[in-house]
């Protein structure tokens, strides 16, 4: 759908542009529609730029993934010691003595 745009505070598109007032696009029907119902923008029948919608997904930081192998086996390592810690503990503690019913 082409739209004309009736607002000055809009962005859109996978670089977030600012869209001018008075301009025409071309998007989706569903987002066109929202911004028809806001009152931001008219259906055009004229032909405009067509703006891109896309979800940009991040880049695997090879830094962020040595850091977080090295994480979890600090986590490991810990958890190790802490199971190490509780049998050498339930091993050394003395049994206390039942108490007898008289």
């Amino acid at each position: 759908m082409f739209v004309k745009m009736l607002v000055d505070n809009q962005f859109a598109g996978a670089d977030f542009q600012k869209l001018d007032i008075g301009a025409i696009y071309e998007v989706e029907d569903a987002i066109a529609k929202k911004w028809i119902a806001d009152g931001k923008a008219v259906l055009s029948r004229e032909a405009g730029v067509k703006l891109q919608f896309e979800v940009a997904t991040p880049s695997v930081d090879d830094e962020a993934v040595a850091l977080k192998t090295q994480l979890d086996e600090a986590l490991a390592q810990i958890q190790q010691l802490k199971d190490a810690a509780k049998a050498r503990q339930e091993k050394t503690e003395p049994e206390t003595p039942q108490k007898k019913d008289k």
